[in-house]
Parts: structure tokens; sequence; C-alpha cells
């Protein structure tokens, strides 16, 4: 898993530098909107199934057969960026993760994660697919950095109460397609990879060490000014 992360971190960075240091000639039309924008998108998230052990604070007891079963959740986002290079923009980004999910070995019901990330981004905006210039079907793609956090609240029964965490390097790796109903206005469809490095849940009598990588299906839209 180590291994893994390692990989997308490295493929996140890279795109980003790509992107950066990418030119091109941008869509017919694409900036008499602007060249900063912002956006707003949301859809589903699908957590990966984690298999931390918990751990009882002060005693190192393991409690075995534990870990987080989640369910599918949503994402909401915001962003702001600007078009550094006819092709290529950067931005920063909030977005908000929500899932249910079940601590295993405990006996409780679902509860609810949640999870703050503050990325920077960077994006490489392809040339319009489909006969033309003036084709309105963009691909894009790119990645961000940033922080993020984990929260596991309402676990009722639980010693201890709520695990909380604190805010760990994360990363993300963007694909997707664009709309362009006019030269102002964008509509997204696209898919990401998001992570948080590994890092200490705890509440008051327990703690363990949680790993969290989510699959994204989002759709947005992008007003440029």
């Amino acid at each position: 898993m180590r291994q893994i992360q390692r990989l997308l971190v490295a493929s996140a960075a890279l795109a980003a530098g790509v992107a950066l240091s990418a030119g091109g000639a941008a869509a017919q039309g694409l900036f008499d909107g602007g060249l900063g924008y912002v956006k707003g998108f949301g859809g589903a998230t699908w957590p990966q199934n984690d298999n931390s052990e918990l751990d009882i604070r002060g005693v190192g007891t393991l409690i075995p057969d534990s870990g987080l079963d989640f369910d599918t959740g949503y994402v909401l986002g915001i962003a702001g960026g600007y078009y550094i290079r006819p092709n290529v923009s950067a931005e920063l980004e909030y977005t908000y993760r929500n899932a249910d999910a079940e601590l295993k070995g405990t006996n409780t019901d679902s509860h609810t994660t949640e999870s703050n990330a503050w990325m920077a981004n960077a994006l490489y905006w392809f040339n319009p697919v489909g006969e033309g210039a003036t084709s309105q079907l963009r691909p894009y793609a790119g990645g961000g950095l940033g922080a993020a956090d984990f929260n596991f609240e309402q676990v009722d029964g639980l010693v201890g109460g709520d695990f909380d965490g604190d805010y760990e390097f994360a990363y993300q790796l963007i694909g997707g397609v664009a709309y362009d109903v006019n030269e102002k206005f964008t509509i997204t469809t696209e898919v990401r990879y998001f992570g948080i490095s590994e890092q200490d849940i705890e509440n008051d009598t327990l703690d363990f060490k949680n790993s969290y990588q989510t699959w994204d299906l989002l759709v947005g839209a992008v007003y440029r000014f």
C-alpha cells in the first residue's frame, strides 16, 4: 500500500509539473469569458475499506478484526483558478467528503465519516475533440497536492466517543471532459483518485492508524470572468 501511495503521489506531482510547463493553442473563444474562473462540483465517493487495528491508548492492546467498512458517500467542493497559459490552469480548492462506515470488531452500527481537504491543483486542458476548432468538448487532466483531515463522528456506544484526526498530506489525480456551453460557462464530468497519508485517528480511549483513499465521480460547473 505504501508503494502505491508513493507512486500516486509521484504521478500527481509529475502531472502538475507537466501541466505547468506545457503550452499549446487554446480552444477558439475560450478566453473571451476571461482568464479567471470559479467552479462548484459534487457527486459520489467510494472510500476504500481499511483494515487498521484498534489500539487501547496507553496500553497497546490490539482489538483484532477491526478496521473500517465504508458505504458510498458524497462529495461537495468549490475552487477558484486562473489560466496561466492557454491550456494550463492553476487553482485552489476546498472539498468535503462524507460517507457512512462500520467500525469492525466493535458491534456498533454504521456511523458518519468526514474529510475536509484543501488542495492546490494544476490542470491541462486539451484542445477540442471532434471536427473543427469550434468543438465544445475538451478533455482535461491534472493533479493536486495539499492537506486533509479525517474524522469518525457519532460513534454511539463506543468507549471514548468520536474519533478525530489531524490534517495530513493529501494528493489527488484528476481526469475529465468539459463541455463549453458558451465562452463563459462550462459543464464538467470527471473522475478523481484522492488519498491522505497514513494518520492517527483517536478518541479518549482508543486509537488506530487509518489510510484513507477514495474514488470520486463528479459533475461540476465552471464560470470564467
